[in-house]
């Protein structure tokens, strides 16, 4: 696996949660095409924080572990930050596509349509040798767009380097 400053800790994040490497990169690549400053607005009044794009409803349990929302716009937290989330989904709906959809959304439309995004990337990658999956749009699902922020500022890496070597990216252990 090619990793780069933005996915350097995908294969570590990944084994502390016992997640498929592939398919964290993969959501990384769906929810920012690896932007680690990306930030969203929802249309329920919620924001969609760093490459992972990790939801402000998670703050209040990642606060109890010392993660906020900036610390998110750093690489290697988001991406432990997505591993746990992802395997909170397995957790609950088993080692199945819809737990992977259910990273996104558990709303079937958006969990179809998030599956495909996700398969695509494994496709492009030749991770899986199966054709690419047509993905419904947005719209097909009900959603209606929201405005955007940018230039989300990068945190330095001090950050990740305390929380893994204090042991908060191991969020269930």
């Amino acid at each position: 696996m090619a990793l780069t400053p933005a996915t350097r800790c995908v294969v570590a994040a990944a084994e502390r949660h016992s997640v498929n490497p592939w398919v964290l990169k993969a959501i990384l690549k769906v929810e920012s095409n690896f932007n680690p400053g990306a930030v969203n607005r929802n249309p329920n009044g919620t924001k969609d924080i760093g490459m992972a794009q990790i939801n402000t409803i998670h703050l209040r349990e990642l606060s109890k572990h010392g993660i906020s929302g900036t610390d998110l716009l750093d690489p290697c937290v988001s991406t432990y930050v997505a591993a746990w989330h992802l395997s909170k989904q397995y957790r609950q709906y088993g080692n199945t596509w819809f737990a992977v959809g259910a990273y996104h959304s558990v709303s079937r439309c958006y969990n179809d349509r998030y599956v495909d995004l996700v398969w695509n990337a494994l496709v492009d990658w030749k991770v899986v040798e199966e054709p690419r999956r047509r993905t419904k749009s947005l719209e097909a699902c009900g959603f209606k767009a929201v405005a955007q922020e940018g230039g989300a500022k990068k945190p330095t890496g001090s950050r990740v380097a305390k929380a893994e070597s204090s042991g908060l990216m191991a969020f269930d252990q």
